[in-house]
């Protein structure tokens, strides 16, 4: 395993991840299979730490930046972590196949909702209403859940859901930010019982992560409109679930 190389690779990951308000685990999970790490036992314990490390990093830059539905971002970040530990619970009874196949489907239901955003204008931001929040509190237990099974974090989920119930990509990115960081902590203190680190590892990604989550958000913060944020993010997806049907078919 060359640590300079998967050091880099998560860097240049948080950046992309940082823009997007997700923390890091939801790209972080499939390229770390890359490098012939167990799902359950390594890649899952380290990717759930390094998404939630990467998810405050973002979390403060945006936060500061004015760009936090409060009344949104709160509510859902309790919900989240008190649910996330029954999605990995969830996951000793599910084949690691079925588990990768779930998040191809996923990865691809997303890119496509994201592709074709609802109209987004930055420069009148739609009003949330209370019965968005409500609906978005609904959508987000069983976000949380599922995120757990996935050993990913809630925020490649819910970023794109608070989108399509009418939040502007930015708005939805760096609320999102926040909603991910309990939960991916929770998640992974459910692994750590059978968890297995390298230590030095460990601290060179998450060093390189942070500076890269931060990074990344301030860019957004500057520079990216929410339209070209939500094709980002399809994009993204898109590479995620290709690269990984590839992995499950030559297996």
């Amino acid at each position: 395993m060359s640590y300079v190389i998967l050091t880099l690779l998560l860097f240049i990951l948080s950046f992309l991840s940082g823009m997007m308000g997700l923390g890091v685990a939801f790209i972080a999970t499939p390229t770390l299979g890359l490098f012939g790490l167990d799902l359950k036992h390594e890649i899952m314990p380290l990717s759930l730490w390094l998404n939630g490390i990467t998810a405050i990093a973002s979390a403060i830059t945006l936060a500061r930046k004015g760009m936090v539905d409060w009344r949104t971002a709160l509510p859902l970040l309790a919900i989240t972590t008190l649910v996330a530990p029954i999605g990995v619970w969830l996951l000793q009874f599910v084949p690691t196949t079925t588990i990768w196949w779930i998040y191809v489907g996923v990865l691809f239901f997303l890119a496509y909702r994201m592709a074709f955003p609802p109209p987004q204008d930055d420069s009148a931001p739609r009003s949330i209403g209370d019965d968005v929040r409500v609906k978005a509190g609904a959508a987000s237990a069983a976000i949380g859940v599922f995120a757990g099974f996935l050993g990913v974090g809630p925020g490649f989920l819910m970023m794109p859901t608070l989108v399509l119930l009418g939040y502007n990509a930015r708005i939805a990115a760096a609320t999102n930010a926040v909603i991910v960081t309990l939960p991916s902590f929770s998640a992974f203190a459910a692994h750590l019982i059978d968890a297995r680190f390298d230590w030095l590892l460990l601290g060179l990604t998450s060093v390189s992560a942070v500076i890269g989550a931060q990074s990344g958000a301030a860019f957004m913060a500057r520079r990216v409109k929410s339209l070209i944020l939500t094709r980002i993010f399809a994009a993204a997806l898109v590479l995620l679930a290709l690269q990984r049907t590839w992995s499950l078919v030559v297996a």
